[in-house]
């Protein structure tokens, strides 16, 4: 679950353009420039994301365990997502 002060974190990157990659508990990494927030149609939290090849997603970023910035920037290094 990601709250809404994490959240907050994820507004920046996308106002900011802020390269990041996103981590889930399973090993799986997706790296890219955050764009958007929004729901999928199962009113999952999502993220568009410019990916590889200016390719654009919508992420479903449910699960995801942390964000790192892959550009250093005054806002975040690292964001762990969870209750804690």
């Amino acid at each position: 679950m990601i709250t809404c002060h994490q959240s907050d974190y994820i507004e920046i990157a996308c106002i900011y353009r802020i390269p990041v990659s996103l981590h889930w508990p399973d090993g799986r990494v997706l790296e890219g420039v955050p764009l958007d927030t929004g729901y999928d149609d199962q009113r999952r939290e999502a993220l568009r994301m410019r990916l590889e090849e200016q390719v654009e997603e919508w992420i479903v970023i449910e699960g995801a365990c942390e964000m790192v910035a892959l550009k250093p920037n005054p806002h975040f290094e690292r964001v762990r997502f969870g209750g804690s």
